[in-house]
């Protein structure tokens, strides 16, 4: 088994599950971030019913969608998913070694835990801008929300993309 330069006491199972734990949580806080863009496509589920757009209408099925059942925990199962796939299809074509997988763990737990981080700090800074293209609630308001969400979930999936060797055996 390859060392990887650690003390004595801590043996290369010990990191690896340690950083497997890590991945884990991970995917836990990239959960959140689908609650985040969900909450960003639910506009009205905090609003009176009185200010509702009326049944029928796009805004209201689109969040009634993301409000409700299926839709509220679609994308946390998407990205936590998608970054599973990548993530597997990855270590598959990882030589067979324990630094090689200590550092693809790595790799995608920090990326999880940076798009997690990103995209909470987003908001609030959104939040605090005066940019709105229609007054609350609407999503006029969460379009303020939802491109820099957009565009750090892009950057996201192009770093765990990245991260897959081109032919096994190799890292990129």
């Amino acid at each position: 088994m390859m060392r990887l330069g650690l003390p004595s006491r801590l043996t290369p199972t010990f990191v690896l599950s340690i950083t497997a734990l890590a991945l884990i949580l991970s995917w836990i806080g990239l959960a959140w971030v689908g609650e985040v863009v969900s909450w960003s496509l639910a506009p009205y589920d905090t609003t009176p019913l009185e200010r509702w757009p009326p049944q029928g209408t796009w805004q209201r099925d689109v969040s009634d969608f993301f409000q409700y059942s299926v839709g509220s925990s679609m994308l946390a199962a998407i990205f936590v998913g998608l970054s599973l796939a990548l993530f597997l299809i990855a270590l598959r074509k990882m030589p067979n070694s324990s630094g090689g997988w200590l550092r693809l763990m790595i790799g995608f737990a920090l990326a999880n835990f940076a798009i997690a981080a990103s995209v909470t700090v987003s908001g609030f800074v959104m939040a605090g801008l005066p940019v709105e293209l229609t007054p609350y609630p609407g999503y006029g308001w969460t379009v303020k929300f939802l491109v820099p969400e957009v565009f750090l979930l892009g950057l996201w999936i192009r770093l765990q993309a990245r991260s897959i060797p081109r032919r096994i055996g190799l890292q990129s």
